[in-house]
């Protein structure tokens, strides 16, 4: 289990340049809930503000403050209806709790973080948001104008929100019993009020402004922190379209196309963007690209004409939309490539640089997927921190065509079509939550349908999918669902400390010959909870947790094309190296599979050579083996006849991997030859 604990309105509908005609930044909104005497939120609050801070002028953060477990937070008391009436709204049933743009349940603030920023921010929106503050007095109007940019789903359920915020409350003695003593971006009022209005968009080009006027407390708020956020969302939904603050810069990266590509051989990938500046004035801006790629690749941007590999610095005059190009040129190198590209303000240099990060794959037939949620315990630990178990496995496999993504940049790559040659999801849980979310689970449903497989592993995977948001979980009939009918496995109980062996099924016939490993608590203080799971549908037991075989804690199964397997333990809790490394061996031998039928030209029923996988093949193919009882060799013929490539295939050898990225695009075959005997031929297509 993860550790828990007076009104003025106008509206106007105008016309206005720069504004109205380009794509529009989308600011990331973060609803945190939070508690001042909440043991867990003092721990976990401080991470997700380190990054806010580090990102300021990126993203929009409300703080509401709940009534439990400390009834007397002053932030909830002096305004009990707005803070009831939101946490009401999100569900909010455990603090702390985050949710981004709206819809997106985050969980822990510790699953706030930079590459989260990044990832999602790499996407425009149909609305631009735009507020102006006057004071006289006592009274402060907020002009609130809503620029539509482009193209919204038609719906009665969008409303506008202001909200008054306090960017910064510091205490010199602690308000609650938890110890903070500095609260962000705190919700003094929502403005109308807390249901929000009803708002229809103006047509595309054209704009809405809203203004509406209120009291500044000058006792209770440190007025030289207040400011006006303006979010506009579809009220049943929950999805925030954009938002807007006061406090925003007058400049925007924006992207105008996909974030995640699929390369093509020989051609440059292309990712375009849009420099804005808002302002009346001139501006000076540093442009700056980094990039994660192999050594036979290559990146550059173009703005004005002009190419960059590192950094430019370039004055934008006030009112401008320029063009900007980054190209990305892969190698032969299988790899998922990113670049992240920055543009910041040297006038102002208070703001964070504007960074954007985007990908393209290549050749990639395997892929290392982390889960980016919180960790239990809300640590600053990650999945990734944990995401070499599994490459250095799939290394010690012979596998050559794999990488590493986070969750929100495989989403990404699936819904923009770039996963078709990728055949082996290995997912990495450690200790995340959520482990599953409906939409993730309707895409994995889509992959194995299609024939894929799939390799999960972490802690208390199945007590999330099995518990309620009341008690911390996040249960849904859909993550159940795939759960039990996909993973093959129904939860059984939380584990703990006598749950501190792993034992494959010796009558497995993948696992079954994998060591016996000791499973031990890598995540520090009490937080040891492998789940004990029941295999049900077509899930069998492959590993157990005791010699008497009465604890399960690993499953795989199949029906069809598709394959699963699935560790209750996290594999970085299997604590021998060698082990993890088989287990992962294991797994991707028998995700290739053998194919029943196999007919050899000689010595009559023996099987030899499975199909070449992945087929079609580009960079590199592998093929299962069997009964190699010498060393012999594996030959490569084209239509003609010709042998165009041979490889030894050693004695022992349960697969080889076939380079054939110098072979043309065409028909081949390949055939096992032992002593000048052809024992088997198949034929593979290989492809550009």
């Amino acid at each position: 289990m993860k550790k828990l604990f007076p009104l003025v309105l106008l509206c106007l509908i105008t016309c206005s340049s720069t504004d109205a005609i380009a794509q529009a930044k989308q600011y990331l909104l973060f609803d945190h809930f939070t508690n001042t005497s909440c043991g867990p939120c003092a721990s976990q609050n401080p991470y997700m503000e380190a990054v806010l801070a580090a990102n300021f002028g990126r993203y929009h953060q409300i703080s509401y403050h709940t009534w439990w477990p400390g009834s007397t937070d002053p932030f909830y008391t002096y305004n009990k209806k707005d803070n009831h009436k939101r946490t009401i709204y999100y569900g909010v049933s455990a603090v702390p709790d985050v949710f981004m743009s709206g819809s997106t349940e985050l969980g822990s603030p510790t699953a706030v973080t930079q590459q989260l920023i990044n990832n999602n921010a790499y996407t425009s929106a149909p609305v631009r948001i735009r507020v102006k503050e006057t004071s006289s007095g006592l009274q402060r109007t907020a002009k609130i104008t809503v620029y539509t940019v482009g193209t919204l789903p038609v719906s009665t359920s969008y409303k506008i929100f202001g909200c008054v915020n306090e960017k910064h409350k510091h205490y010199n003695t602690a308000p609650g019993s938890n110890g903070e003593k500095d609260f962000y971006n705190v919700m003094r009022k929502l403005l109308p009020d807390s249901l929000g209005q009803a708002f229809t968009p103006a047509p595309e080009g054209d704009s809405v402004t809203v203004t509406y006027t209120y009291t500044l407390d000058y006792a209770a708020w440190d007025t030289t922190q207040i400011y006006t956020l303006a979010f506009l969302v579809n009220y049943t939904s929950k999805k925030i379209i954009n938002s807007g603050s006061s406090i925003d810069p007058e400049w925007e990266l924006v992207p105008v196309d996909a974030g995640f590509k699929k390369a093509v051989p020989g051609n440059p990938t292309t990712y375009q963007y849009k420099v804005l500046n808002l302002g009346d004035q001139a501006g000076n801006f540093r442009f700056k690209m980094s990039t994660i790629i192999p050594n036979d690749w290559s990146a550059d941007f173009v703005i004005n004409g002009n190419h960059y590999s590192d950094s430019v610095d370039i004055s934008i005059p006030g009112k401008a939309a320029w063009d900007l190009y980054v190209n990305i040129t892969n190698g032969d190198v299988a790899a998922v490539g990113n670049h992240t590209l920055s543009m910041q303000s040297l006038d102002h240099p208070v703001f964070a640089p504007n960074a954007l990060s985007a990908y393209v794959i290549s050749g990639v037939n395997e892929l290392v997927i982390n889960n980016d949620g919180g960790w239990g315990d809300g640590s600053s630990l990650s999945a990734a921190s944990f995401q070499n178990n599994y490459l250095r496995g799939l290394g010690y496999a012979g596998a050559n065509a794999y990488d590493v993504i986070d969750l929100t940049s495989f989403k990404h790559a699936y819904a923009a079509s770039c996963l078709g040659d990728v055949q082996n999801y290995y997912y990495n849980v450690g200790w995340s939550f959520p482990a599953l979310t409906d939409d993730f689970v309707a895409i994995l449903t889509s992959e194995l349908n299609a024939g894929k497989r799939l390799f999960i592993s972490g802690q208390d995977i199945g007590w999330d999918v099995y518990t309620g948001s009341g008690s911390g979980g996040h249960f849904t009939l859909a993550t159940k669902a795939f759960y039990n009918n996909f993973l093959g496995a129904a939860f059984s109980a939380d584990g703990g400390t006598a749950n501190n062996q792993y034992i494959a099924n010796p009558t497995d016939s993948v696992f079954g010959q994998i060591q016996n490993s000791s499973v031990v608590n890598v995540y520090g203080g009490s937080n040891f909870y492998p789940d004990e799971i029941t295999p049900t549908g077509p899930g069998k037991e492959i590993f157990y947790y005791n010699a008497a075989k009465t604890r399960i804690g690993g499953v795989r199964a199949m029906s069809g094309a598709w394959k699963t397997v699935y560790l209750a333990a996290s594999l970085e809790q299997v604590s021998d190296s060698m082990v993890r490394k088989n287990i992962i061996k294991q797994a991707h031998i028998w995700f290739a599979g053998i194919p029943s039928g196999i007919r050899p030209a000689n010595e009559g029923t023996k099987n030899y050579l499975a199909q070449n996988y992945p087929n079609p093949a580009s960079g590199t193919t592998t093929i299962l083996l069997d009964n190699i009882s010498k060393d012999m060799s594996l030959e490569i013929i084209d239509p003609l006849g010709r042998v165009v490539q041979t490889e030894t295939v050693f004695e022992g050898s349960p697969f080889i991997m076939a380079p054939v990225s110098s072979l043309n695009p065409g028909i081949y075959f390949y055939r096992l030859v032992s002593d000048g005997r052809v024992l088997e031929t198949k034929r593979m297509v290989v492809v550009r």
